[in-house]
């Protein structure tokens, strides 16, 4: 990310007005955590920010700090009826009448394919036509793959920020933070939060350790490099307690084994400091993609 794409998306979210935060459905903790994080920075730089996903957060996350705030619509004029699982031919025809027998009503009718009986539960009710000035998505290949919450509308007015570490991501994003040789979404993010001027204050930064010990199979993964351990440093130095995997009753708490980063690592063009921290290293690695398509 060069300093020009910094600057840009600084201003960007200085003049954004609303701000959403989106992911995919079913997302694993690393990706939870990492909108919940951005979310909750953002919440601290004085944005009026909405965090969304098509379905209710799973039990995996409900332990990471935001999680009840995310909500899978947003208030709009438009009315939206969903319908999952779904094929294509499930639903042959679709038709509607008002004002039946006199009666003041809307009556919708779907009529299934011969042998599809249409269960009730698969049902879901949502809105759109809300608006946002900027849109950040994470962990998401194409706008397509958030499902009911995605509003092309919206997406066609709205700067896109996109943060993945899957090289099939489509670059959809104005700016796509995309870096498919980090093990986890979460030091992306981490990275990304730091250089926008973001407090990694406590609840992110348990969120974000969080994210980095899932994505990255407690950090055993094959994609584990100094940006992951560096992550992970700046989350220990805001509060983070470093865990041992596969402890007792879980994860116990340990206070003398941060991650350490003595391995060598390219220089980012532009890097911001955490104030009133002497020991961080102001030189994390350069961890994007940066395909921007401004």
């Amino acid at each position: 990310m060069t300093t020009e794409d910094l600057q840009q998306i600084q201003t960007l979210v200085t003049n954004a007005k609303t701000i959403w935060v989106l992911t995919h459905k079913n997302p694993t903790v690393d990706v939870m955590a990492s909108a919940l994080s951005l979310y909750l920075g953002l919440i601290k730089m004085g944005k009026d920010v909405s965090v969304a996903i098509e379905s209710g957060p799973l039990v995996e996350v409900s332990n990471l700090v935001g999680v009840e705030r995310v909500r899978n619509s947003f208030d709009g004029k438009n009315l939206v009826l969903t319908y999952s699982p779904y094929q294509l031919g499930d639903i042959e025809t679709v038709s509607y009448l008002e004002d039946e027998s006199g009666v003041s009503s809307f009556k919708l009718t779907l009529v299934p394919r011969e042998g599809l009986k249409l269960d009730s539960k698969n049902f879901s009710f949502g809105s759109t036509g809300g608006t946002a000035d900027l849109i950040f998505t994470v962990e998401v290949v194409q706008p397509q793959d958030l499902g009911a919450i995605y509003d092309p509308a919206v997406f066609s007015k709205a700067q896109i920020i996109n943060i993945d570490n899957h090289d099939e991501n489509k670059d959809y994003g104005r700016f796509n933070l995309v870096e498919p040789n980090a093990a986890t979404v979460s030091e992306i993010t981490t990275f990304f939060l730091r250089a926008i001027n973001a407090q990694i204050d406590l609840d992110i930064a348990n969120n974000l350790y969080s994210g980095l010990m899932q994505g990255s199979d407690h950090f055993q993964s094959a994609k584990v490099g100094a940006a992951t351990f560096e992550a992970a440093a700046i989350c220990v130095r805001a509060g983070a307690k470093p865990i041992v995997p596969g402890a007792v009753h879980g994860e116990i708490p340990v206070t003398n084994n941060a991650p350490r980063t003595e391995a060598k690592r390219v220089e980012p063009e532009v890097s911001q400091p955490v104030a009133n921290d002497p020991g961080l290293d102001l030189n994390p690695p350069k961890i994007y993609r940066g395909t921007s398509v401004v």
